[in-house]
């Protein structure tokens, strides 16, 4: 296969059933050129899910201006089998066993999420050996394509894919565009900022903007100038829902508080990464809402939004029989935002830049190379980068100086995450151990030994054999 842009794109998308495929693929499709004559797989061992999708897809006017073919199935030979870029969308862990990690995380004193923590590494334990089948895949079947990978946790495994196999990979976030709107509200505006340039550096959900302008002023200078009155939340939009409401404000309590505390701007407000710079207030608070459940409790309240779920795909799939106008597909978004096009989202822009189409300024996992100071090169983390057609590169110059306060949590959270990555591809136990007792809160501790075992032990047959073996190293 030659160089990309001389080819009409295939795009295939694992968990093509997703419900923010709508949004990525009309936003892609919206760009002449990038799916113009091409194609879009969609992947789903739920087909008709994926049928759906397409099925949606087709309808949309995006997709009758750009005349891309769509289809669908479950044979991933099919899906990969000369493909540029293969994304995936899949959650990581079933949701009991993921469940069930909260508690004991907690009583250990633990955060708990999929991404940031030890119950997020027991997710990359979990849903490693596919990830690594698709890579292997890609190997023979689209050796010159990109993964670009949603599952979290996306560091560990973007790390695993581009130390361990030939394919490049980029762990991509959907809070990528969370600064386009937290900035733009600590200047009294809930919208998405148009005028806004930033460059970041940590690692995915804590990294930290580093510079930047604002309608063409220096960002940081804006923000001083913006705060030394004081700050009061601005007014939200009416379409946010109170669940949207309560986390908006949640996050830029935080962003406010760790810029006074600290002189440091969150890059992507994202709970998990935020709580590690206020761990022990997070576990607090954390222990003080958790109510422990039987596990038949967690089996009725799953069947619940398992039921819930259902009830949404039987509503998606009956507006396929209905025929939209164009003031359908501009507005039906605020009342479902499954519908709305998301031209700004990451999958977007690499799509875009991947097809020749234009340059895109993106922030993903992937080897440092020397863009962070005082990182390994290895070592995963999250920076701004510059991608167009096969070409992948720091926004700066000059390697990123991540600030000195949160540097070394930086580093210690990238090793982890990246000696994570070794062990799942390597399969090797013992040093599965070893990554799994570095994550630098509570280190090499009891706690942290006994967490794991019982983690290990609620994963069950979730979790391949040899992964298993690591309890006899804890």
């Amino acid at each position: 296969m030659g160089w990309l842009w001389n080819y009409s794109m295939k795009i295939t998308i694992i968990g093509g059933g997703a419900f923010r495929v709508l949004g990525i693929v009309r936003g892609a499709l919206a760009i002449p050129a990038v799916l113009d004559g091409g194609e879009i797989y969609l992947y789903d061992l739920n087909v008709a899910r994926a049928e759906a999708m397409g099925r949606m897809l087709l309808k949309t006017p995006e997709q009758q201006r750009a005349g891309c073919r769509i289809r669908w199935g479950d044979q991933l030979e099919e899906a990969l089998s000369g493909a540029d870029v293969v994304g995936m969308i899949l959650p990581a862990s079933r949701p009991k066993s993921f469940e069930l990690g909260h508690g004991p995380s907690l009583e250990r004193g633990f955060i708990s999420s999929d991404n940031v923590s030890p119950n997020g590494a027991m997710c990359a334990v979990k849903i490693a050996p596919v990830v690594m089948k698709v890579a292997r895949m890609m190997e023979s079947l689209c050796p010159q394509a990109w993964l670009v990978n949603f599952v979290n946790p996306v560091a560990v495994l973007s790390g695993m894919v581009n130390n361990h196999t030939k394919i490049r990979a980029l762990g991509v976030c959907g809070g990528f565009t969370n600064h386009l709107w937290d900035i733009s509200r600590l200047f009294g505006r809930d919208e998405q900022a148009q005028r806004l340039e930033v460059e970041c550096a940590g690692i995915n959900h804590i990294s930290y903007v580093l510079k930047g302008t604002w309608e063409g002023e220096d960002l940081f200078q804006a923000i001083e100038r913006r705060m030394a009155g004081g700050w009061e939340m601005c007014e939200l939009q009416p379409w946010w829902d109170e669940g949207s409401r309560r986390n908006i404000c949640n996050s830029m309590e935080k962003l406010t508080r760790f810029w006074k505390e600290l002189g440091v701007l969150i890059f992507s407000t994202e709970g998990d990464g935020m709580a590690h710079l206020m761990y022990d207030e997070d576990v607090a608070k954390g222990r003080q809402q958790y109510r422990e459940r039987s596990e038949a409790e967690v089996d009725q309240s799953l069947q619940k939004k398992w039921e819930g779920r259902l009830e949404q795909d039987r509503r998606f799939q009956a507006l396929l029989s209905q025929d939209f106008d164009a003031a359908f597909w501009e507005s039906h978004w605020r009342k479902n935002l499954i519908f709305k096009r998301q031209d700004e989202d990451i999958f977007v822009r690499i799509f875009a830049a991947l097809a020749g189409v234009k340059e895109a300024r993106i922030a993903t996992s992937r080897p440092n190379h020397g863009a962070i100071a005082g990182i390994k090169d290895r070592h995963v983390v999250e920076y701004s980068q510059i991608l167009f057609k096969d070409n992948i590169h720091p926004v700066s110059d000059r390697p990123y100086e991540i600030p000195d306060v949160v540097h070394g949590l930086t580093a210690t959270l990238a090793a982890h995450q990246t000696l994570l990555g070794d062990a799942l591809a390597t399969e090797d136990p013992r040093l599965l151990a070893h990554a799994l007792v570095s994550y630098p809160v509570k280190p090499y501790s009891q706690d942290a030994r006994a967490l794991y075992k019982e983690l290990f032990r609620i994963g069950g047959e979730e979790i391949k054999p040899v992964y298993a073996q690591a309890v006899d190293f804890l």
